[in-house]
């Protein structure tokens, strides 16, 4: 490749001068002719100049196809090429000029001298042209000289022709010696001066390439050399501008020329080696070029600066796409201020974290703070932080993007909401590099959101509610209404419907007008509100009528109950405006699904019973059947009773015997309350221990059956009886009273009762309402040594898991599988399962309501050996009890 690079450069060389040796040899040819004109024939003239002509020709078509190659690419064979076919050209020329002398005849020796002379001078002037190229040049000069020689051997037999035989044979020695020397040194320095001219041209081509130029400064003399391509970049040709400092300083921009001398004159003076410096210089059209000049600075041995050498390239397009992007950047930074979204970017390999200025002002800290992860995650707000670690820390690892909304906790107290989204790029192998987000602060946005939820709230209030005494209206009581239907139709369970209007209302309007009327109905409403329960629903219908949702109903009749509060609850008179006003109420009550299975068909009832109540001389209630109002009046009736009978120590208690039916020996009793009534007698508990359990009552009832029960119990054993375990029953509600064990401990100190001697019995379905708070309060009445017993075992849906973790002692078979023993296989089942259930658990088992010795037989021989029923006793007074426990045994 060196040694075609080489041949091209002396191809080079040989195309620089041909043309014009070319012409000059054809010039010299033709004086040539003229000078012998006279001396040869025509034929051999025209043969000649035919000759001469076609070397001519040929020669000038090689260097217009060199000439043509310039201009593109040339490759290594186009060189070979070229140089063989100008080889030929030039050993055509040398044997066309040897060949003259054949074609003179009588031409003087002095002419035919002269014709030698010329060719040999002609050998001469070929090695200014060709010495680039040894062969070339030998090509043209041994074939011409040869045929000299040969022309000159054929013409011996003179002396003159002798001498000129030795002339020639001493020239064409000198021309052999010297020749290869001269060619090589004169190829040499040419192929230096080649190298030269390319490394200058490839330079001058990379500068013109990289809009660069050449700039040398010799600053003592102030000798100012500017390159071509400078002058050329400002729109000037090179004799257009003058290589002067004043060249360049003329056209610097005002607003840069100060600046730039200023910094020129401090590079000086810090003795830098470099300077450099952006301006502008003007164009010939009058618009300026960014320039970007760097030069290194020499200095003498006094610290001087006596020369600079550098560059200027034309940055125009970079300060445009620089102008661009900042242009670019402000309008990013302007919509992101607008949007209120700030970007960021996070180098995972680097742990560097860079953030826009808008996430600056987002973060409502100084632009002097260093972004960090850790900064980031301290300005979120506590509640959220470990979402936003979560979110980013799964996309990492799923390798996927994230969208949430957070909130931040700024250091001034301020909390913003703002919606964070993120990008991760990875390597090929997985690895996190670049995490890329936007923080967008939308706190605006979410206040808008909230004002907007109050404002829908509001609205949705104000179109389901009563704007006068904020109850649900109608649409909204429907929605209730029909939402408890689906509930009770799943859970087979009863509520009941209030209709309710005031009565004579109208009257309070016409007479004192509806201000008055709107105040009595706002303090209605807040009467009403006081009695109901939280899972009630109370609605304004319209005008004076109310309506009251009571669900969760163990007996329609309990309605009633309600019903008698809303009386109650107005008989207190309403003061307005200095008049006092005495209300009342009608109240028509429909039961579900008893009455009907619809909202519309409840309402209807409700309201027709309703009008029943006011035909019945207002201020009362009715149901909407005739059976149900006589329940609920006998309720009414039973309930004022009952406390009354609290009131007037009406019950007593009873005991049933508990028997260890292998020996017929008692093990305890369990204690009964029974209520004499001083007109109805002995009213059976069926009759009032639902009523108590419904109404709360049931907790004074407990305590009193607890405190005679016990007082009795201490007495026996004080008297040297084996009265055995007492067995109290416990409602749940008494468990739930704050002071249950407070009051069993004061209980069992004011008596002297041991807590070894009493068993409580609560039903399973008690326990589940709420085991484990059950648990909690069993555990406690456990932990004072008083045995635990599960009563009707069996009929509820208790769970094993639940039953190992209550702290009972004891289960009792409910009477419900034992009355049809040993006949039914079903309850025969059970109550076997119950059995083995109880020895697998350690838990003592009897059984209730036995009253046939087959039952006996069967309960004993199956393992349950504790047996209390008719069998053995009903439930008897104490004086009969006492008897029975100084007899020792039941018989």
């Amino acid at each position: 490749m060196l040694e075609d690079e080489t041949t091209k450069a002396a191809l080079d060389q040989i195309y620089m001068h041909t043309k014009a040796s070319v012409i000059a040899i054809y010039v010299t040819f033709l004086f040539v002719v003229y000078i012998v004109k006279d001396f040869i024939s025509f034929e051999g003239l025209v043969t000649l100049f035919a000759l001469h002509s076609f070397v001519f020709t040929y020669r000038f078509n090689m260097i217009l196809q060199y000439k043509k190659s310039l201009q593109n690419s040339i490759d290594v064979k186009f060189i070979r090429k070229w140089k063989r076919l100008f080889g030929l050209g030039s050993l055509l020329s040398g044997l066309a000029w040897g060949s003259v002398l054949f074609f003179v005849d009588a031409t003087p020796m002095e002419y035919k001298l002269l014709i030698i002379v010329i060719i040999i001078g002609l050998a001469g002037i070929a090695m200014s042209t060709l010495g680039a190229l040894l062969s070339i040049y030998l090509l043209f000069v041994l074939p011409m000289l040869s045929l000299v020689m040969l022309w000159l051997v054929l013409q011996t037999d003179n002396n003159i022709y002798t001498s000129a035989i030795f002339l020639l044979i001493i020239v064409a020695s000198y021309y052999f010696i010297s020749v290869k020397r001269f060619a090589l040194n004169y190829r040499n320095s040419f192929i230096e001066e080649s190298n030269a001219n390319t490394l200058k041209q490839r330079i001058e081509l990379a500068l013109e390439g990289s809009n660069t130029s050449i700039l040398d400064w010799d600053i003592r003399n102030n000798n100012f050399f500017i390159s071509e391509s400078w002058k050329v970049l400002l729109g000037y040709s090179g004799v257009q501008l003058r290589n002067s400092v004043e060249t360049w300083q003329k056209r610097v921009h005002k607003d840069d020329i100060k600046q730039l001398l200023v910094s020129l004159r401090r590079h000086f003076k810090n003795k830098a080696e470099v300077f450099e410096n952006i301006h502008r210089l003007q164009h010939k059209d009058g618009h300026y070029v960014w320039i970007l000049g760097r030069a290194q600075i020499f200095y003498d041995e006094n610290g001087n600066a006596i020369r600079m050498v550098g560059t200027h390239t034309d940055v125009t397009n970079a300060k445009k796409i620089e102008a661009d992007l900042a242009e670019k950047n402000k309008i990013l930074e302007a919509s992101q201020r607008l949007a209120h979204i700030g970007s960021w970017k996070f180098d995972l390999r680097k742990n560097k974290l860079t953030w826009s200025d808008e996430i600056y002002r987002i973060f409502e800290i100084d632009k002097t703070y260093i972004p960090s992860y850790e900064m980031f995650i301290e300005a979120v707000h506590p509640d959220d932080r470990d979402m936003v670690k979560s979110a980013y820390t799964n996309s990492l690892k799923g390798q996927t993007s994230y969208d949430i909304i957070h909130r931040l906790f700024l250091k001034n107290g301020t909390i913003k909401y703002v919606k964070e989204e993120c990008e991760t790029s990875f390597s090929v192998d997985g690895r996190p590099l670049i995490s890329i987000g936007t923080i967008q602060d939308i706190t605006k946005q979410k206040d808008l959101e909230n004002l907007l939820h109050k404002q829908k709230e509001i609205l949705e209030h104000q179109a389901h509610h009563d704007t006068l005494t904020e109850l649900p209206n109608r649409i909204l009581l429907l929605d209730r209404l029909n939402q408890l239907i689906q509930k009770a139709t799943r859970d087979k369970s009863e509520f009941a419907v209030l209709f309710l209007d005031l009565d004579h209302f109208k009257e309070i309007n016409d007479s004192l007008g509806h201000d008055v009327g709107d105040v009595v109905l706002q303090e209605v409403t807040k009467r009403f509100q006081a009695i109901i329960r939280k899972e009630d629903t109370l609605a304004r219908l319209g005008g004076d009528e109310f309506t009251i949702i009571m669900g969760s109903l163990q007996l329609g009749e309990n309605a009633s109950i309600l019903a008698l509060k809303v009386l109650a609850s107005l008989t207190k008179p309403v003061v307005v405006q200095n008049n006092t006003l005495y209300l009342s109420c009608s109240i028509g009550i429909s039961l579900y699904p008893t009455d009907g299975k619809s909202a519309q068909d409840l309402l209807k009832y409700a309201d027709a019973a309703m009008y029943k109540a006011k035909d019945e001389g207002r201020n009362n209630f009715q149901f909407y059947s005739a059976e149900m109002t006589q329940l609920a009046l006998d309720r009414v009736t039973m309930l004022t009773n009952l406390r009354s009978a609290l009131d007037k120590d009406e019950f007593v208690v009873y005991y049933q015997p508990q028997i260890d039916a292998t020996c017929d020996k008692i093990i305890g009793m369990e204690a009964l309350v029974r209520w004499v009534h001083p007109t109805q007698g002995l009213i059976s508990p069926d009759k009032f221990i639902p009523l108590a359990e419904s109404t709360g009552l049931i907790v004074n009832l407990d305590r009193i059956v607890m405190q005679k029960a016990i007082s009795q119990l201490v007495t026996w054993y004080s008297m040297g009886l084996e009265a055995g375990t007492l067995a109290l029953n416990l409602s749940i509600k008494q468990l739930q009273q704050k002071d249950f064990i407070h009051h069993l401990q004061k209980l069992l100190k004011e008596t002297g009762c041991q807590p070894e001697w009493l068993e409580f019995e609560l039903t399973e379905g008690q326990i589940m309402t709420n085991p484990q708070e059950a648990i909690t309060i069993l555990s406690q009445i456990s932990d004072l040594g008083i045995g635990l017993s599960v009563d009707d075992f069996g009929t509820g849906y208790s769970s094993l898991s639940y039953l190992k973790k209550l702290p009972i002692d004891k289960l009792k078979i409910d009477q419900s599988f034992i009355q049809d023993l040993p006949d039914d296989e079903e309850d025969a089942a059970i109550t076997k399962a119950v059995i083995a259930l109880a020895k697998s658990l350690n838990l003592k088992i009897i059984a209730e309501g036995v009253e046939t010795k087959e039952q006996k037989n069967f309960i004993v021989e199956h393992g349950c050996h504790n047996i209390q029923g008719y069998y053995y006793s009903r439930p008897i007074s104490k004086e009969d009890m006492e008897i029975i426990l100084r007899r020792g045994t039941i018989f």
